[in-house]
């Protein structure tokens, strides 16, 4: 009995488990993963990537393998890239935003909105600034929908969405914004670096930090313990609502930045802007996560998967497919994205 009560005292005494901190089981459960994914799961988005660039350069030699096509492919899928970077967090963290195609648009037209209204007087820095501070406002509403007052996620973040989208248009008058817009500002969306796009590296930089993040930090390891069971997170020390309102926030900047990027590219400031980008978003984050961490949404995987829908439109539109092609081979990617997503998701 006293060898008994000295257990329990032992067990009691012993600290509780944290879940930052990467112990013997979670090495097992990661090598479980690796085991159970295999080599072809893991790289065959990379095979399948190879394999339209090689089908593309034996239909279109002149047109397709050539350098300018290439930088024009990878510039012109940075702000999407940007967008779906955002996107991943909550994606990761067990829910999703629907808003960020109002978001987008709403960044749009504020930056562009500021410079005329100053008349081009104000510091782009400040302008920036203000674009980024309205994003984190906005991530907070959709986490306190979310997160406080508990309502499902694809209605609070459509109904914001449609607020922010009402308010670029009144922002705008439902015209496009296209005075007093500073020349050094659009510089920054079409300046290029030893030929790559400007825009191409600002998402080089914010994927290669994210990536960091999800994979070689305690926050990341807490953001995937949430999305893979919040409660069981939650019971083990975690912060589930912290993390789910902080990954709002994360998507809403994301969407912030794409919107800046894209006026800087454009020199103007359409209403409408955001919404095409909202598909193209989460197909290339449900495409990534069928590749390199299967089952898991990553930075890798969202990395081929735009190249590969980008690839694939840019091939399809030298071939002179149709213009509504270009939508159904992107819905398409989406459906067969979470279809596979799914799959894996129950094998592993």
């Amino acid at each position: 009995m006293a060898m008994t009560d000295t257990a329990a005292e032992r067990r009691d005494s012993e600290p509780e488990p944290d879940p930052t901190r990467r112990g013997w089981s979670e090495r097992l459960l990661d090598l479980r993963t690796r085991e159970g994914a295999s080599f072809t799961e893991r790289y065959a988005g990379v095979a399948f990537l190879l394999v339209l660039v090689a089908t593309f350069s034996i239909l279109r030699p002149r047109l397709f393998p050539t350098t300018d096509n290439f930088i024009g492919i990878i510039g012109n899928e940075a702000v999407s890239g940007i967008v779906a970077l955002g996107i991943l967090v909550p994606l990761a963290a067990g829910s999703f935003d629907v808003s960020i195609g109002g978001m987008m648009t709403l960044a749009v037209v504020e930056v562009t909105w500021l410079f005329q209204a100053t008349h081009g007087h104000i510091p782009i820095p400040v302008a920036i600034l203000l674009v980024l501070l309205t994003a984190v406002v906005v991530g907070l509403c959709n986490a306190l929908l979310v997160v406080k007052a508990k309502v499902e996620p694809l209605i609070a973040t459509i109904g914001t969405g449609t607020i922010l989208s009402g308010l670029s248009q009144m922002i705008g008058n439902g015209e496009t914004i296209t005075r007093d817009i500073p020349p050094t500002f659009t510089k920054i969306g079409r300046a290029f670096v030893y030929r790559i796009p400007v825009t191409t590296i600002i998402f080089g930089v914010l994927a290669i930090a994210l990536w960091y993040v999800l994979a070689q930090t305690p926050a990341g390891r807490v953001l995937y313990a949430t999305g893979a069971g919040r409660e069981a997170a939650r019971l083990s020390g975690v912060r589930t609502d912290r993390v789910v309102m902080l990954s709002y926030v994360t998507a809403a900047v994301g969407a912030g930045i794409a919107g800046i990027v894209f006026a800087a590219r454009l020199g103007s400031g359409p209403p409408g802007a955001g919404g095409s980008y909202l598909l193209p978003a989460f197909a290339t984050a449900f495409l990534g996560a069928t590749m390199i961490k299967p089952g898991r949404f990553n930075v890798g995987g969202v990395v081929v998967a735009i190249l590969i829908i980008a690839v694939g439109i840019n091939g399809l539109q030298i071939l002179g497919i149709p213009f509504w092609v270009v939508d159904l081979f992107q819905g398409t990617a989406l459906v067969v994205a979470v279809l596979l997503t799914k799959l894996q998701a129950r094998r592993l």
